[in-house]
């Protein structure tokens, strides 16, 4: 039987994962009185097991805290399933569709062939729906992905077969494809009946000063990061990189000319090395209750709503809402600033206390 004062990690190591760190703080500074005791995995302190004082149990996982229902955080998880109940409920989503992969189709078929169903969209069949429905350039994302991972944008059919080969060899098996919205990219966290904040993501972009290499420049980037606080580690193997140069007819050598802004990657994760803008404050009240209503809508009291706006500052804009993220992780904007750092602790502090009641 544990003691009501039981924690069985006193110091965060550096390398625990943001959350648990900030969850043992919060403890060992007395700011969880509803929590008896927490319990972490030692090596990586990646999950843990918290207990209360009235006796009940969460567990948290990376950045899942427990909050939500499991039902609700596994259709999020779902970028195809999610877009569906969208575009049901009435909200305005990218145009777009998921492909399964040749594996999938051969898993799946196996039980719905009996039945006669032979509606399955294949991967091979998306140069076609790109061609006649959505046009270039498009996005091309695994379906069960996040952080940004393996998304690609698409200007040609060639990069379209690029992007479909890395994923076969991934193991992806089902590909949503969307078309491209031309609108600033805005996350929106949602904690029950309140945005807790918002931000605007904007990707990895390096500025010319004439002298420095590209890989250079990357560095330098990357050691901003590390002097700010950031965890974000710049994946100079990542094809997507490549692809971008190669647009540009440039290699990592290219000296970047002297006040030229260049585009590292496509897609505005921070988790890839994007930066924020903080919109707490200016984001239009329409916004605010629309997140809201779509987090509840979408049975997540904690979510994290990316929005494609116009202008988030008016209530009248043209939107697409891109996710959702039923476990959206915030180290990386509350290294932005002290404001938002402590915008984030304070959101662990209400989750973590307060139990499944927040």
């Amino acid at each position: 039987m544990e003691s009501p004062s039981t924690v069985h990690a006193v110091i965060a190591p550096p390398h625990y994962p943001y959350i648990t760190r900030v969850l043992i703080e919060l403890f060992e500074t007395g700011a969880l009185p509803n929590v008896a005791s927490i319990q972490v995995e030692p090596v990586y302190g990646y999950v843990g097991r918290i207990v209360y004082r009235d006796g009940t149990v969460r567990f948290f996982r990376g950045s899942s805290m427990g909050v939500n229902r499991l039902g609700a955080s596994e259709i999020a998880r779902d970028k195809g399933y999610t877009k569906y109940f969208l575009e049901q409920l009435g909200y305005s989503t990218p145009r777009g569709q998921v492909f399964l992969s040749a594996r999938f189709v051969e898993l799946i078929d196996r039980n719905l062939g009996r039945f006669g169903f032979t509606e399955f969209a294949h991967c091979d069949q998306i140069l076609d729906y790109v061609r006649e429905t959505l046009g270039y350039p498009c996005y091309l994302k695994p379906n069960e992905g996040s952080q940004g991972r393996g998304i690609e944008q698409c200007a040609n059919p060639e990069e379209v077969l690029e992007a479909l080969e890395r994923y076969a060899a991934e193991g992806a098996l089902k590909v949503l494809v969307e078309q491209a919205i031309p609108y600033p990219d805005y996350r929106v966290v949602v904690l029950g009946d309140e945005v807790i904040s918002c931000y605007l993501r904007k990707p990895l972009s390096l500025a010319g000063d004439g002298v420095s290499t590209i890989s250079e420049l990357l560095a330098e980037r990357q050691r901003q990061f590390l002097d700010d606080g950031r965890d974000t580690i710049i994946n100079l193997e990542d094809s997507r990189l490549d692809r971008a140069l190669r647009r540009e007819g440039w290699t990592r050598d290219t000296v970047l000319p002297a006040g030229r802004a260049w585009q590292a990657f496509q897609v505005s994760n921070l988790s890839v090395g994007g930066d924020s803008e903080d919109f707490t404050d200016r984001i239009h009240p329409h916004w605010r209750e629309l997140c809201i209503e779509i987090s509840a809508a979408m049975g997540l009291r904690f979510s994290g709503v990316d929005l494609a706006c116009e202008d988030i500052c008016r209530g009248d804009s043209a939107y697409s809402v891109l996710e959702i993220n039923a476990a959206p992780g915030l180290d990386n904007y509350a290294a932005s600033g002290p404001r938002q750092a402590e915008l984030v602790r304070d959101l662990y502090r209400r989750v973590f206390n307060e139990g499944t009641d927040v």
